[in-house]
C-alpha cells in the first residue's frame, strides 16, 4: 500500500530548508522591528510612571514598584499594564527597543496556532510562517499613530503592544490551539490578558465564550478547560477592581453617548475599512468555491454600508480631528445613527458572509478574531480614550481574521484539483511577497520619520545637560516634526512639566518652557513641584479620609 505524497499545509513536516527559510523569516522580523523600534524615546506618561510614588522614583524599588501597582488596582484604573512599563522603563532606551522588538516578534509568532485551525494541521509551512510574521507589520500600517502611540514610547508598548500579544496568545489557549502542555504554560499570560488591560479583557472574554459555544473543548483537553477557567477568573480580577470602576465614573464623557459611540466607530472604521472589504470579499470567493452560491442579500446590504461609512469618514481628513471640539468636529444626531447603523450592517454582514462560506465551526478563528476586534473596539467610549493607539489590538485581530479567511479560501481551492493546488500555492507566494514588500516599505517609512523625532529629542537632552551642568538656563521642550510617529502630547507641560524636571533632576533656576515660551506653562524650580503621582496621591489621600465634622 503507497502513501500519497502530503502536500503543503497538510501537517507534514518542513524540510530542511524550509526550517531555515522560516528561521530567516523570524530573524527578518526581528530587524524590521529593531530598526523602528530603536527610535523610540520616553515621553508623556513615561516620564510620569518613571516619577511615581510618594517620592519622585520610588518605584525604582521593589517596595515601591509593588505599591504602585496596588495604588492602580484600587484607585487609577485597575490594570497591571501601567507597572509593567515602569519595569520596562528601568532598562532605559535600549532595554525598550529590546523589549519592544521582542514583543512584536512574538506577535508574529502568536498568530501560527490561529493560521493553523483552518488548515486543521499542527504544522506551518514556510510560505505561511512568513505571512504570520509579516501580519503585525500590516496592522500597523492602518496609519502612523498606530506606531507612533502604539510602539514608540513605552506606555503605549505596555498598554497596547503587550496586550495584544497576550490576548493572541490566551485567545489560542482558551480554543485548544495550543495543545494541552502548551494551554498549561500559557495560563500566567491567560491571567495576564485580564488584568493588564481592559481592552485584551474584553477580547479574550469573547474569544472564551465562542469558544465553549463552538468549539466545546472535551473531557480530555484540561489543558483547555484549566485556560477557560482562568480567563473566566482573570476577567472577574479586573472586572472588580475599584481603579477601573473609579476611571469610569469620574471622567465624565466629553461628549454624549451617541456621538461618543459615532466618533469611536469611525474611528475603528478609519483604521479598518480595508480589511472589512477584504473579509467580506474572501467570503464571497469561499462561498462560490464550496459551491454554495452568494447571499446576495448580504453583500449588497455590506457593500452598501462600507459606502456609507466611508463617505461619511471622507468628512473628517485627519483622524485627530475627531477627537477635536464636540460642535466642529463630530457627527451630527443624524450622522451618527447613520454612521453606527452602517457599522453593525456592515459586521453583521461579513460575519453572515463568512458563516455561510464555510460554516461557524470550520470559520471558528474568524468569527472569534472578528468578534473580538469589535466588542474589544467600544471599549474606549468606557475609558474616555480619544486616540488611534486604542485601537491596536482590535486592528490587528482584524487582520489575522482576514489571514485566517485567506487560508480558508486557499485550502479549498487547492482541494479542486491539481490545477488549484497550484494555484492555492501561487496566490500564496505572492501573498507572502506583497506582505513582505509592504512590511519593508513599512520600516523604511517609519524609521526615517521616527528617527527625525528621536534627532529633536536628542537635542533636548543634550539642552538638558547643559543646563544641568551650568546649574541654570532655559530649556525648551521640543517640538516634534513627525506628529503621526510620537504620542500626540509627548511633553505637554501643562501635564508633565513637574515629572520632567524630576525625570532628569534639573537644578532649581532652570527655566522649562514649551515652544512658544508661555509663562502659564514654564517651572523654574524643581523643589517643591509635585509629579503628577504625588498630586493624585495626594486626592486619593483626600477622599478616602473620613469626613471632618
Amino acid at each position: 500500500m503507497t502513501t500519497a505524497p502530503a502536500r503543503p499545509g497538510d501537517g507534514a513536516t518542513p524540510s530542511r530548508v524550509g526550517r531555515v527559510a522560516v528561521v530567516v523569516a523570524v530573524l527578518a522580523a526581528g530587524c524590521g522591528w529593531a530598526l523602528v523600534l530603536r527610535h523610540g524615546f520616553p515621553h508623556g506618561d513615561d516620564v510620569l510612571h518613571a516619577m511615581a510614588g510618594q517620592q519622585p522614583g520610588d518605584v525604582r524599588t521593589v517596595e515601591g514598584w509593588l505599591a504602585s501597582w496596588r495604588f492602580d488596582y484600587s484607585w487609577r484604573n485597575g490594570r497591571a499594564a501601567d507597572a509593567v512599563a515602569r519595569l520596562i522603563l528601568l532598562g532605559g532606551r535600549p532595554g525598550a527597543a529590546v523589549i519592544g522588538t521582542l514583543v512584536m516578534v512574538l506577535m508574529g509568532l502568536a498568530t501560527w496556532p490561529w493560521l493553523r485551525m483552518p488548515g486543521g494541521s499542527r504544522r506551518l509551512v514556510p510560505s505561511w510562517a512568513a505571512l504570520g510574521l509579516a501580519l503585525p507589520f500590516l496592522a500597523v500600517q492602518a496609519h502612523s499613530w498606530l506606531t507612533g502611540e502604539g510602539l514608540l514610547w513605552v506606555s503605549g508598548l505596555a498598554n497596547y503592544a503587550l496586550a495584544t500579544l497576550s490576548f493572541l496568545v490566551a485567545a489560542a489557549a482558551v480554543s485548544g490551539a495550543l495543545g494541552g502542555r502548551g494551554a498549561w504554560l500559557a495560563l500566567p499570560v491567560v491571567l495576564y490578558a485580564h488584568i493588564g488591560h481592559e481592552v485584551s479583557a474584553v477580547a479574550t472574554l469573547v474569544v472564551t465564550l465562542l469558544a465553549l459555544a463552538l468549539r466545546r473543548p472535551g473531557r480530555g483537553q484540561r489543558g483547555t478547560w484549566a485556560a477557560v477557567v482562568v480567563s473566566l477568573a482573570g476577567f472577574a480580577v479586573l472586572a472588580t477592581a475599584p481603579g477601573l470602576w473609579r476611571r469610569t465614573t469620574e471622567e465624565d464623557l466629553v461628549l454624549p453617548l451617541l456621538q461618543a459611540l459615532s466618533r469611536t466607530t469611525l474611528m475603528f472604521a478609519s483604521l479598518t475599512l480595508g480589511w472589512w472589504l477584504v473579509l467580506g470579499t474572501l467570503a464571497v470567493v469561499g462561498a462560490v468555491l464550496a459551491g454554495r452560491g452568494t447571499r446576495w442579500v448580504a453583500v449588497v446590504t455590506g457593500l452598501a454600508a462600507w459606502v456609507a461609512l466611508w463617505l461619511v469618514r471622507r468628512r473628517w481628513p485627519r483622524l485627530a480631528d475627531l477627537c477635536a471640539d464636540a460642535d466642529t468636529a463630530v457627527p451630527a444626531t443624524a450622522l451618527a445613527v447613520l454612521t453606527i447603523g452602517a457599522a453593525a450592517v456592515l459586521v453583521v454582514s461579513v460575519l453572515a458572509l463568512t458563516i455561510h462560506a464555510w460554516g461557524a465551526r470550520a470559520a471558528y478563528p474568524v468569527l472569534a478574531l472578528t468578534g473580538a476586534a469589535v466588542v474589544a473596539a467600544g471599549v474606549p467610549i468606557v475609558a474616555s480614550v480619544c486616540g488611534q493607539r486604542a485601537f491596536f489590538l482590535p486592528t490587528t485581530a482584524l487582520v489575522l481574521a482576514a489571514g485566517c479567511a485567506l487560508r480558508l479560501v486557499l485550502g479549498a481551492l487547492a482541494d479542486r484539483g491539481v490545477r488549484g493546488e497550484r494555484a492555492a500555492r501561487s496566490l500564496l507566494v505572492l501573498g507572502v511577497l506583497g506582505a513582505v514588500v509592504s512590511a519593508g516599505v513599512y520600516v523604511a517609512v517609519t524609521s526615517s520619520r521616527a528617527a527625525r523625532n528621536a534627532a529633536a529629542y536628542d537635542a533636548f537632552v543634550t539642552e538638558v545637560e547643559a543646563a544641568w551642568s551650568a546649574g541654570s538656563g532655559e530649556v525648551v521642550v521640543p517640538e516634534l516634526p513627525e506628529e503621526g510617529y510620537a504620542y500626540r502630547r509627548a511633553f505637554y507641560l501643562a501635564r508633565y512639566a513637574c515629572d520632567l524636571r524630576h525625570f532628569y533632576d534639573l537644578p532649581d533656576g532652570v527655566l522649562l518652557t514649551d515652544p512658544e515660551r508661555r509663562e502659564d506653562r514654564a517651572t523654574t524650580r524643581t523643589t517643591g513641584c509635585e509629579t503628577t503621582w504625588q498630586r493624585t496621591l495626594s486626592r486619593a489621600g483626600q477622599r478616602a479620609a473620613p469626613d471632618q465634622p
